[in-house]
């Protein structure tokens, strides 16, 4: 779509579309952080993306130190972290209860 097309879309139509893409772009996310050749700070910011949007800002800093610790490892330590926030805020599948929300 043309970027003139875009810019006379109503709010709800462009909304529809970016809803469509929606899953490309969660998968497109996934294959990035999860690529080893993807560089590691690109891979920090999509995690921190995710994380932001799936559990939102945590109050208090996190802090996780990847010294001397390989990807998997800091990956599992990170999916640990968000399992046991999903825990203490009783969420399942990374959405609040009731707050579920899907991509068509």
């Amino acid at each position: 779509m043309e970027e003139k097309e875009m810019d006379q879309q109503s709010p709800e139509k462009l909304r529809v579309i970016f809803l469509e893409i929606c899953p490309m772009v969660i998968d497109r996310i996934e294959d990035m952080i999860r690529n080893p050749n993807t560089p590691i700070t690109a891979q920090v910011q999509l995690i921190a993306m995710v994380l932001d949007r799936a559990l939102g800002k945590p109050e208090t800093p996190v802090k996780v130190s990847t010294e001397d610790t390989s990807f998997e490892e800091a990956e599992a330590m990170l999916m640990e972290i968000v399992r046991e926030i999903q825990a203490e805020e009783g969420m399942i599948d990374g959405l609040p209860d009731g707050d579920a929300k899907e991509c068509p």
